[in-house]
């Protein structure tokens, strides 16, 4: 009985859902990186960008790179609860999120194609099985994305019109609850088989 009244905590970790999409989703986030290096390599390579912009891709990447790393590693060791893995799971989140802000602001705001990088996040946060997970992650995604844009326009305010700034912003912001909630009905066709 005192088995089925604490599931979470008594079940393996090492066979929980959260445990193994947490460490798949790190070792898909090296991929990504090796991804986001080989581009600044490439674009260094045919000077298509500053070397102070190289730089700050170099920095922003390697922060990236040891977070990424240090949850990998963390969900690798023997955590006895389900609360570390959820926190695992919000940080490497926030950092998807944050990595993918930064991207589109030094992308030149609106005009970025750097904005497909918020769909990582929307689909990391899928491992939670839970709609409020997705669609919190979605929403921070959708105030990161616009306070991004919105940002980089009122810094450097003529490249390009208000109109095409909020045309933009709705767009993308409507297609991240679009794609939240396919995630949702995959995650959930997941949970009831």
């Amino acid at each position: 009985m005192f088995q089925y009244a604490y599931p979470l905590v008594m079940k393996s970790t090492n066979h929980s859902d959260l445990h193994v999409g947490l460490i798949r989703a790190t070792r898909a986030h090296f991929v990504y990186i090796l991804a986001v290096i080989i581009q600044i390599i490439a674009y260094d390579a045919a000077k298509l960008i500053t070397p102070q912009a190289v730089f700050r891709r170099w920095v922003s990447t390697a922060v990236f790179l040891t977070i990424v790393v240090i949850i990998w590693f963390m969900a690798r060791t023997r955590i006895r609860t389900v609360g570390v893995y959820k926190l695992l799971l919000l940080t490497l989140i926030l950092a998807d999120i944050s990595f993918a802000s930064y991207q589109v602001y030094t992308q030149r705001g609106m005009a970025s194609r750097a904005v497909v990088l918020y769909l990582i996040p929307i689909v990391v946060s899928a491992i939670a099985a839970s709609r409020t997970a997705i669609f919190g992650t979605a929403a921070l995604s959708i105030a990161a994305y616009t306070s991004t844009t919105v940002a980089y326009f009122y810094f450097n305010f003529n490249e390009g019109y208000k109109v095409e700034l909020y045309g933009e912003v709705g767009f993308y912001s409507a297609m991240f609850l679009v794609i939240a909630s396919l995630v949702w009905l995959l995650a959930r066709s997941k949970r009831h088989r």
